[in-house]
């Protein structure tokens, strides 16, 4: 009898240990917190920096010998830094936002004309003026596609030219983009002169961490804000669908023409933001997990809703105003999409987490 005992007792221990190494156990949301920032948030910004990086060797290179294939190339580094930038905006709170990222390196719409008043009438240019003196609308990834993405002949003309203060400008154009790229990357790894780290802060590994409700709150609201901003501001105002009168000038973009590689990028982030980084034994350790473990109907909602809105996107065509203009249909259908998604992520996440959405930043929306 006392051997039966000990062999039961024995197996259920062993039942135990293998249900807590199954993964079984609901993730926490310390551990959501700890790989969203380590996992996607500063591996992306890591990205974003070596990219303007990237972009302000390609526009240095395209200067001190203009022809089409440097320019090309230019124009390739342009839109591979626009990439990780729209994808990181999700989680632009924090040092993005503290640091007033936006009016440095992607400031919208863009003011052509203040841009080229600027440009006749001075000699010379550096990232020195350009930062302290020029207006947000004169600086930025949107500056750079201004002067870069116009007539071939014309621009390499153009930036040929002896002393050209063309060159200069998009050359101190990248190298304050690159720049801040690198700030707000040190602010969320702690490799700042104050050595604190945001990522930290926000996971709360750090000795003065935001509480872990007001941590998702904000991881969150980066979400909800975005998908608003995209279907209403966006798509929404694009089309008329409130107002009598549609405004293609609500899509940001210019002569780069890559207004829908921008909103899928938006997307991806918000995207990877829910589903987050996987791990092996724990599974996805994004914001679904907090969801599933509450509600797996809810969490395969928000994962359906984001592959419809992809896939929406994915039907329309660059320039993206002008093919709305022809053939709306498109856009509608992306915008329907959109609706449904940010539906979805308020019903869903937003009651389930009680989550706390404030009011977005406005001072201004940066592409």
């Amino acid at each position: 009898m006392m051997i039966r005992f000990y062999l039961a007792a024995a197996l259920m221990l062993t039942l135990l240990a293998a249900l807590a190494c199954s993964g079984d156990e609901p993730v926490s949301r310390e551990e959501v917190l700890v790989s969203l920032t380590d996992d996607v948030i500063v591996p992306r910004f890591q990205d974003l920096a070596e990219r303007t990086g990237a972009l302000l060797s390609s526009l240095r290179s395209l200067c001190e010998q203009p022809n089409q294939a440097r320019l090309d190339v230019a124009r390739t580094a342009w839109r591979d830094a626009r990439e990780p930038w729209l994808r990181s905006q999700a989680a632009w709170f924090g040092p993005v936002m503290d640091r007033r990222s936006r009016s440095l390196v992607d400031w919208w719409p863009v003011e052509p004309g203040r841009i080229e008043g600027m440009l006749d009438g001075r000699d010379s240019i550096d990232a020195y003026h350009v930062r302290e003196f020029l207006s947000s609308t004169q600086r930025g990834l949107g500056a750079v596609e201004y002067v870069i993405f116009q007539d071939d002949a014309l621009t390499l003309v153009a930036l040929g030219q002896p002393d050209s203060v063309r060159c200069q400008y998009i050359v101190a154009l990248g190298d304050i983009v690159a720049d801040e790229t690198k700030a707000a990357l040190d602010d969320w790894t702690g490799d700042n002169a104050e050595g604190r780290s945001y990522a930290g802060y926000l996971n709360g590994t750090a000795a003065s961490s935001l509480i872990g409700k007001a941590a998702v709150d904000e991881v969150v609201s980066g979400s909800i804000h975005l998908s608003r901003l995209i279907a209403d501001m966006r798509l929404g105002k694009a089309l008329g669908v409130e107002d009598t009168q549609a405004d293609l000038s609500a899509i940001p973009g210019g002569l780069g023409n890559n207004q829908v590689a921008d909103l899928r990028n938006q997307l991806l982030g918000m995207q990877d933001i829910y589903i987050g980084a996987s791990d092996p034994d724990m599974g996805d350790l994004g914001i679904s997990a907090l969801v599933s473990g509450l509600d797996e109907d809810a969490d395969q909602r928000v994962r359906a809703a984001f592959a419809d809105a992809l896939a929406a996107v994915d039907g329309l065509s660059e320039p993206l105003p002008e093919t709305m203009s022809r053939n709306p249909e498109p856009a509608l259908a992306a915008y329907q999409s959109l609706k449904e998604l940010q539906r979805t992520l308020s019903a869903d996440i937003v009651s389930l987490l009680g989550v706390t959405v404030g009011f977005a930043d406005t001072d201004g929306d940066g592409g």
